[in-house]
């Protein structure tokens, strides 16, 4: 049984060879995929089982696609996809870890943009009028604290 089960793991590695294979962007769908399919029960159960229906759909398409990429063997194209995947996942977890950062110094700093290359900045919360230096562009500008 050993045995069988070892073969079958070769016939597979050979079978993948020269494909694509599993990224982040496989993930990242495979997830959606399951979350279209959540909703889709969810929706089924209380509003309406043609809404239901058309969201399991989208769901469907979305895991073929997602298998249709690991078997691809057009590596630049799945490559050009994985990265534009990830540029869009990095602004996501981006805004949610300053969102999580406000949360967390809100009782001793605030938050303001550069008026010039629009970074967030963390400042102490000191009440009056400061001059604040950017250190990405290097722009001085004033914020008032209340």
């Amino acid at each position: 049984m050993k045995k069988f089960f070892n073969d079958l793991g070769v016939k597979f590695q050979r079978f993948m060879y020269g494909r694509y294979g599993i990224d982040e962007l496989y993930r990242g769908l495979f997830w959606i995929y399951l979350l279209t399919i959540l909703v889709g029960v969810i929706l089924g159960s209380t509003i309406d089982r043609r809404i239901s229906s058309a969201v399991s759909i989208l769901g469907l398409g979305i895991i073929i696609f997602a298998f249709y990429r690991v078997f691809s063997k057009n590596y630049e194209k799945r490559r050009m996809e994985n990265q534009k995947w990830l540029v869009f996942e990095n602004k996501i977890k981006k805004e949610f870890r300053l969102i999580k950062d406000r949360w967390k110094f809100r009782k001793t700093h605030i938050f303001r943009k550069c008026p010039n290359c629009k970074a967030v900045l963390r400042l102490k919360k000191q009440k009056g009028k400061h001059n604040v230096k950017c250190p990405h562009c290097k722009t001085n500008f004033e914020v008032k604290v209340l």
